[in-house]
């Protein structure tokens, strides 16, 4: 029973975890891509917009061959962001005017939109220096006009390098990793302690269904061994028992009695009193018969008015004696039933089991058969087969 109870407790956790499981696993998963994207896009967003303004502030610089400022500019650059492991100005032709950082070999195309290479380490980003055009009055219209950058297809006065490390992306990356996995174990967690929970109130619950269809099986066995009126064994119970008793007395060679009784003219009391009163002398009669034999001895309603008694390890002389007794009793016994004095007398016949025909049919018969005597010798007595 614990194995079975272990197996459906298994069952019901595997089927209440392994769902949540594969839920967390891949809400996880999914946030932590999304996040790590995120993450690569800020980064290289950032480093896009450092280019640009460096540009910016090297135009003019570039444009008047200050490789001083430049390099003031460069440096200010890297001293503010520790991220930037190099700054490079290049002119229109790709070569370095000024460099601040370590050096590097690796290199990018020109071209008049920003490029960007990313490696394990770290991210390279160039972005080209446009020229602006300054601020002038319209001659003819007298309208103004604002700055605006060179006209589409100018060659761009020069080029912005950026060298970014990505180690504090790759920390970033690998807190969020762990906090992701702690957050799932933690999931993990209470959806396991909740599919516990279930388990275990269901195993409760069935544990609480079992008992009752036992119990509720249990008594169905009772009522159907059971004589519901008197309480004593009904035929089918009393037949089991006396089968078996029989084989024991056949395999260790001991003695066994059964007897047969039966109350007389039990009709006259229906007739007189009605069914109700003749049930109470029924259950009167039980009660005697019960009180008048051992805790190892049978009792059982054969059917109608009629009983029958098996009495294991008993004899022949020995079970008459304890039918004249139990007849004795009956007859001196004076039942007051609503209010009526119901006596009545029962005819006893004895038989022992005998090893020539070891069978309950035919130990029945001869009980039966000498029953039958003791009615046609007038009742009130005890005749033995």
């Amino acid at each position: 029973m614990r194995r079975i109870r272990f197996g459906i407790r298994l069952r019901l956790l595997l089927s209440a975890l392994l769902p949540a499981l594969a839920i967390v696993v891949t809400l996880e998963l999914v946030f932590l891509s999304h996040y790590q994207d995120y993450l690569e896009r800020s980064f290289v967003e950032r480093g896009q917009a450092i280019s640009r303004q460096i540009g910016v502030a090297a135009e003019y610089a570039l444009f008047t061959g200050s490789s001083e400022s430049l390099r003031m500019l460069a440096d200010a650059a890297r001293q503010r962001d520790p991220t930037l492991l190099a700054v490079s100005v290049l002119d229109r032709q790709g070569r370095s005017v000024v460099h601040s950082g370590v050096e590097s070999e690796r290199t990018l195309p020109l071209a008049p939109t920003q490029q960007v290479s990313s490696s394990e380490k770290v991210t390279l980003v160039q972005a080209p220096i446009l020229q602006s055009t300054l601020p002038l009055d319209d001659a003819v219209t007298g309208a103004w006009r604002s700055p605006s950058h060179a006209a589409a297809g100018s060659q761009p006065a020069g080029y912005v390098r950026v060298e970014i490390s990505r180690e504090e992306l790759a920390l970033r990356k690998r807190e969020m990793v762990q906090i992701t996995l702690a957050i799932m174990l933690a999931g993990l967690a209470l959806v396991g302690w909740l599919s516990m929970w279930i388990a275990n109130s269901a195993v409760v619950t069935l544990d609480a269904a079992q008992e009752t269809l036992l119990r509720q099986m249990e008594a169905a066995e009772i009522l159907a061994r059971t004589d519901t009126l008197t309480g004593l064994a009904n035929r089918r119970a009393f037949d089991e028992v006396a089968e078996q008793e029989i084989q024991r007395a056949q395999r260790y060679s001991t003695p066994l009695a059964l007897i047969m009784t039966d109350l007389d003219h039990f009709k006259r009391i229906n007739d007189c009193y009605g069914h109700r009163v003749g049930d109470h002398v029924l259950r009167h009669f039980a009660d005697v018969l019960k009180a008048s034999v051992r805790t190892i001895d049978l009792v059982g309603r054969w059917g109608g008015e009629e009983f029958a008694l098996l009495l294991p390890g008993t004899d022949l002389a020995e079970a008459a004696q304890a039918a004249e007794r139990m007849r004795v009793t009956v007859a001196a016994a004076l039942p007051r039933i609503e209010g009526n004095d119901c006596a009545y007398t029962a005819s006893f016949g004895v038989a022992a089991f005998n090893a020539a025909t070891p069978t309950l049919t035919a130990l029945l018969g001869r009980a039966d058969a000498a029953l039958y005597r003791a009615k046609e010798q007038g009742r009130n007595r005890v005749e033995c087969g």
